[in-house]
């Protein structure tokens, strides 16, 4: 009985507050009224229906505050990602530059010898093994240029066309350079798993060579010069049976991230 009465007496409170927004004066003989005849019929019930009718009260100012605290965190959320997007734009912009930075720095130091190309596909055929440049023929680029960044290898070209040409990348299963471990007399051919990494074969097992030695060009394959660094050695397995050690080497550069390269002219 209780709760009949205050839903009745909140849908009244309802009705007057609505009329109050839409006409006032007529809202004041009404209300009036509506007070008169409530004070006779509900009289005796009013105050005990006076709770449930403040509690109600409560629950549409619990409601409102609640919309309104979403509609704020949304309106956060939405700043919260331009935010997030245009700093990460910055970034961005930042990591390009200090490409940029590193490539001219590069090519300063050897002036006349580079062409810079932007890497702009892959070769899906070749399983990521090769990569394509926008630079071809009117750029005077030729078969078997060696391709580099600041950081070290990266191949070698295999097919030119006027406008754009094709490397083949250092972990392509075809690629073959012949290096030294820096600073020591150990030498051995780097080889393509077509994998993340590269072999390093024909070292023999007394050979000196530890894991963490670096290696670069040995310049005497015909292709690379003296001394571009290739990669570091990441483990030097001596126990497996015959004369050759068994070594993995983590090439310098990430060749599905490559955006920039420079070529070697000869």
């Amino acid at each position: 009985m209780r709760n009949s009465i205050a839903k009745i007496i909140a849908i009244l409170v309802l009705v007057i507050s609505f009329l109050s927004f839409t006409n006032a004066p007529f809202v004041a003989k009404s209300y009036s009224r509506v007070k008169s005849g409530l004070g006779s019929v509900f009289g005796p019930v009013l105050s005990v229906a006076s709770k449930p009718v403040s509690s109600v009260g409560g629950f549409f100012d619990s409601y409102f505050n609640l919309v309104g605290a979403k509609k704020e965190n949304e309106e956060l959320r939405e700043k919260y990602e331009k935010l997030y997007i245009e700093n990460q734009k910055l970034l961005e912009t930042e990591r390009e530059n200090a490409r940029l930075r590193k490539l001219l720095d590069f090519t300063q130091k050897r002036p006349n010898t580079m062409i810079a190309a932007g890497v702009i596909g892959e070769d899906l055929k070749n399983w990521f093994r090769c990569i394509i440049i926008d630079k071809g023929r009117k750029q005077n680029v030729r078969e078997k240029m060696p391709v580099v960044t600041p950081k070290g290898i990266v191949g070698q070209v295999v097919e030119v066309d006027l406008w754009h040409a094709k490397v083949m990348v250092l972990n392509d299963t075809n690629s073959s350079i012949d290096v030294n471990v820096e600073g020591k007399n150990t030498r051995g051919l780097l080889e393509g798993t077509g994998q993340n990494t590269v072999k390093l074969k024909y070292v023999i097992k007394n050979d000196d060579i530890e894991i963490g030695d670096k290696l670069v060009t040995s310049g005497k394959d015909g292709i690379y010069p003296k001394g571009i660094p290739a990669g570091i050695v990441i483990t030097a397995n001596r126990n497996k049976a015959g004369i050759f050690a068994d070594i993995d080497v983590m090439p310098y550069n990430n060749f599905r991230q490559l955006e920039e390269v420079l070529l070697i002219k000869k």
